[in-house]
């Protein structure tokens, strides 16, 4: 759409826009002339969601998200209908308990209705005296209590009532809640906003409670379960012997590698006496058996007794590793060595070598018993060494129950502790979330009632209409598709356009007068307009001027372009400057060029005969003559039927090339294209071609196909008129 054009249609009805905001201001400034005052109180109530508590009761970070979340929620309880039912309960008790201090009170009428007095006043006090301290709501499936709602509705402290009179926002980027209130009585706006927060306050503690109090119970639930698992884990471990099982593993591996240190020294020792025993056979060999011994046979019996019991108590010494066992053992070996100090063999006649026999043979006795000790105490070493590492394969079997035990116990353990923690955390914050809330100041009643918007809805209200009539009417001219300026015909038609003409109302006015600029007009506007006429056609005259052509056809796609005037009009103006135009009317489907300049319809029956001289003689004799004999015009009969089916094989049209030299233009007026073929059929006669276009026309698809026809006329077309232009869309570009 072209703005300019747009700025000339509001501009033109700048009358209708301003009249529609002066109604809608005027509307507005009746309906508000009994505008109520109200008065407006407010509190500011702290979270504590915003900001972390002067004394920290949990490790919880703050989070933005959270206390959003948390912001939106205790705002979404504030407004609940519960708590909203509550502060009515709180209204209407105030009310019907104080008639004197009354917030509101019933009309006469509102007094005098027929369910009004079925209600008994004191039931209706105790029942919502009840409901308040239950924290319960009225329903509307009790006959009862659907009358106390109706009630609350008529003093105005509904649901609906109160959430209209009250605001309750989050401060953004603050810790801070504000409630308001608006009402018509200062004391009833300070009275809502402070009891709103009390009510708030019992409700979402008691619902904070519940909840709180369930999520308790479920970890505490836990914790003890947790507890007992941790417990059992333990008594098991206790089971398997609590001590430290590396450290005692470890000492009977230490203790089995001294006892086989030990056996080792004991085999290395046996093995000595063997080599030595050995050695004394090998010299008794030698000696021989020659002397007279008498050996005492009552010693040899107490050594082995004595051995015996000494190889005893050296066995069960190692056995328990006792140091009791140990001087035993001691003391029987000093009396052992002390029998063989005593124990001596007896000769006869001791001779040097007899006693040296005697030597070895006590020398291999000892040996002997040393050899039997030996197996004695390899034996018991071999048995403490087996003892020991059974146990100490006992010991690191039970090591690994043990470890895996004390892994089961420990992470028994964690899990107790956690649980345990969580239930103190829940525990802290329970306690301590629900006393957050802190109401920073009472609201007070207004002293002043708030600033009257009456202006403000005034001034909105013309705003608002203004603006609607603008849009209103954009959207009509943007829904108009017709050819109103110049810059939409060349962007819709895309033809020549050699003139524009303004619209002219020709009703009690003589177009020969207009043209020649001697109409007299009644107004500026008026005047304005026939000169924007005269000079239209003017230009127009100057385009047909300077085509050198002489015959034209002027045609248009659709019926009601106004060629008939604009060929009148265009006549007109050629014969101020002495020119002789003949006018032919071709129009044979709507002759009104014939009746509006009364010619004679002659144009069927004339033949092309004679010389052109004649010819032309004769034209000038039927043709009527108008305007001092400057104009001639030849009229038709109309009638259904086409120039070639209609005029005789001579005809004038055939001729007109015979009439040039006697006059100096030619005009011929075509029936629409859209509809008829005759100005195709008469473009063989005529020089050149104008098309007429009606700016309040709307192009169609036919249209477009007569416009292509005008595009294809092989240099025949001069050019384009738009006719009826709005006299302020004359100069539009």
């Amino acid at each position: 759409m072209d703005l300019v054009y747009l700025f000339r249609v509001l501009f033109k009805r700048k009358w209708i826009i301003l009249a529609a905001a002066i109604i809608a201001a005027g509307m507005a400034y009746f309906f508000t002339r009994n505008e109520p005052r109200n008065f407006r109180s407010s509190t500011v109530v702290s979270t504590g969601f915003g900001v972390p508590d002067e004394i920290r009761l949990s490790d919880e970070r703050y989070n933005y998200f959270d206390a959003e979340l948390k912001f939106n929620n205790a705002i979404s309880t504030w407004t609940s209908p519960t708590v909203i039912s509550l502060l009515s309960y709180e209204l209407i008790l105030h009310d019907l308990k104080n008639p004197k201090t009354a917030f509101r009170r019933l009309t006469e009428k509102q007094l005098e209705t027929d369910w009004y007095k079925q209600i008994k006043i004191d039931s209706a006090i105790k029942i919502f005296e009840e409901k308040l301290a239950t924290m319960s709501v009225l329903t509307s499936f009790k006959p009862e209590e659907k009358k106390l709602l109706e009630l609350l509705k008529l003093y105005g402290y509904g649901y609906s009532n109160i959430m209209q009179r009250l605001s309750i926002n989050w401060q953004q980027r603050t810790d801070y809640i504000h409630v308001d209130c608006v009402s018509e009585n200062p004391d009833l706006s300070a009275f809502v906003v402070n009891n709103v927060f009390q009510q708030f306050i019992r409700y979402y503690k008691g619902i904070r409670d519940s909840k709180s109090q369930q999520s308790i119970d479920t970890l505490e639930s836990m914790m003890l379960k947790k507890k007992q698992e941790y417990d059992l884990k333990n008594q098991m471990l206790r089971g398997e012997g609590g001590g430290d099982v590396s450290t005692e593993s470890s000492s009977k591996y230490e203790l089995m590698a001294d006892l086989e240190k030990t056996l080792a020294a004991e085999k290395s020792k046996q093995t000595d006496n063997f080599y030595s025993l050995r050695k004394i056979n090998q010299r008794l060999a030698a000696i021989g058996t020659g002397t007279n011994t008498t050996p005492n046979s009552n010693n040899n019996e107490e050594l082995i007794i004595a051995r015996k019991a000494m190889n005893d108590a050296y066995a069960e010494y190692l056995k328990t590793n006792n140091a009791a066992d140990l001087a035993r053992y001691n003391q029987l070996k000093t009396e052992y060595n002390n029998k063989v100090a005593s124990s001596k063999i007896v000769t006869n006649t001791p001779e040097r070598g007899t006693e040296t026999k005697t030597e070895l043979l006590n020398q291999k006795n000892d040996l002997e018993l040393d050899i039997d000790a030996s197996n004695v105490k390899i034996r018991e070493l071999e048995n403490r060494i087996s003892s020991v590492k059974a146990n100490a394969n006992a010991i690191t079997a039970r090591g690994a129950n043990v470890e895996s035990l004390m892994d089961e116990v420990k992470l028994a353990e964690r899990e107790y502790l956690d649980a345990k923690s969580k239930y103190n955390s829940a525990y802290e914050q329970s306690s301590a979330s629900a006393n957050n809330f802190r109401q920073l100041q009472i609201a007070q009643p207004a002293i002043e009632p708030e600033p009257s918007k009456r202006k403000m809805i005034i001034a909105i209200a013309g705003i608002v209409a203004m603006m609607s009539t603008i849009l209103f009417i954009t959207i009509l001219t943007y829904l108009d598709s017709s050819i109103k300026t110049p810059t939409i015909f060349s962007k819709t038609v895309d033809l020549k356009l050699i003139s524009m003409v303004n619209f002219m109302n020709l009703k009690k006015k003589d177009l020969k007068d207009i043209v020649a600029g001697k109409n007299l007009e009644t107004s500026k506007a008026e005047k304005k307009r026939s000169n924007v006429f005269r000079e239209s056609i003017r230009k127009l005259r100057y385009e047909v001027e300077k085509s050198g052509h002489k015959i034209f056809l002027f045609t248009s796609t659709k019926k009601g372009m106004g060629k008939t005037t604009l060929i009148q009009a265009l006549s007109y103006s050629f014969s101020l400057s002495n020119k002789k135009v003949l006018i032919i009317d071709t129009n044979f489907c709507n002759n009104d060029l014939t009746v509006q300049m009364d010619a004679t319809p002659i144009l069927e029956k004339i033949a092309a005969e004679g010389s052109s001289q004649s010819f032309s003689n004769y034209i000038k004799s039927v043709a009527k003559e108008v305007d001092g004999g400057n104009i001639y015009v030849i009229g038709s009969e109309g009638g259904d039927y086409t120039p070639s089916e209609i005029l005789p094989k001579e005809n004038i049209l055939d001729k007109l090339h015979l009439l040039a030299p006697e006059f100096d233009y030619i005009f011929l007026e075509g029936p629409p294209l859209n509809d008829f073929t005759d100005s195709k059929e008469l473009l063989h006669y005529v020089d050149s071609v104008i098309a007429i276009f009606s700016a309040t026309h709307i192009i169609k698809q036919i249209d477009k196909e007569s416009i292509q026809f005008f595009k294809e006329i092989n240099g025949k077309f001069c050019g384009s008129v738009l006719n009826k232009v709005d006299l302020e869309n004359v100069n539009a570009i």
